[in-house]
């Protein structure tokens, strides 16, 4: 099975990562090079909607941890939404489910990166005068 990859530059730094088919042996290395040029340090959140990702190998899951930690070294914030449940499966067999980053959809994701925004702008101090 092959793996389709579409990216989607939405403002502020954020990017949508969408994969469907099958993340293994055959594909995680195009993943990979694709996913490269997005882990910089303009790219505020990288968030990789996982809704038609079918299946997942370790070498899968490790391109997925190994984008995970570079993005985190940015001090940026990396998010995974709709694992389907097989997904869920891998990476909870592994112990590498990073729960701190999964939503179960791109509407739950978003609601959580305007509430840190707006704690952001209070921590600043730059409420409404």
């Amino acid at each position: 099975m092959s793996l389709d990859i579409k990216f989607e530059k939405r403002d502020q730094g954020i990017v949508v990562v969408y994969l469907s088919g099958s993340l293994d042996s055959a594909t995680y290395a195009d993943f990979e090079q694709q996913l490269k040029p997005y882990i910089v340090p303009e790219t505020r959140v990288l968030m990789c909607n996982l809704a038609y990702l079918q299946y997942i190998s370790s070498m899968g899951v490790s391109v997925i941890l190994r984008a995970r930690k570079l993005v985190q070294e940015l001090r940026n914030t990396f998010m995974m939404t709709n694992l389907q449940p097989q997904i869920q499966r891998v990476f909870e067999i592994i112990n590498a489910l990073p729960l701190e980053c999964v939503f179960q959809s791109v509407k739950e994701a978003d609601k959580y990166l305007l509430e840190m925004q707006r704690k952001a702008i209070e921590e600043k101090g730059g409420g409404a005068h």
